[in-house]
């Protein structure tokens, strides 16, 4: 795993994506959210899915975490265009 304070630096938000199944986190990133210390950083979450919504996934790796700023989570899925991922970010 690599901390979260190597990844970002000094940075105070960090995007998190990562995929859902069955609306669910996978298991890799829930052991990442456990491993690291968010404390001082607003965190984005979104997923990417061909059918599932995003779910309970970003409070459960929020609850996870234990720390952070945590903003609602957004799902992309399968067909999601520049522009679209663009927008979001604006």
């Amino acid at each position: 795993m690599i901390p979260v304070h190597d990844m970002v630096g000094a940075g105070s938000t960090v995007y998190l994506g990562f995929p859902i199944w069955w609306m669910a986190p996978v298991w890799l990133v829930n052991d990442s959210v456990k491993s690291n210390d968010f404390a001082g950083k607003t965190i984005i979450p979104f997923c990417t899915s061909a059918s599932s919504d995003i779910g309970n996934s970003a409070s459960t790796l929020q609850k996870m975490a234990g720390s952070g700023t945590w903003l609602t989570g957004h799902r992309f899925s399968e067909s999601v265009s520049e522009k679209d991922v663009t927008d979001w970010l604006i």
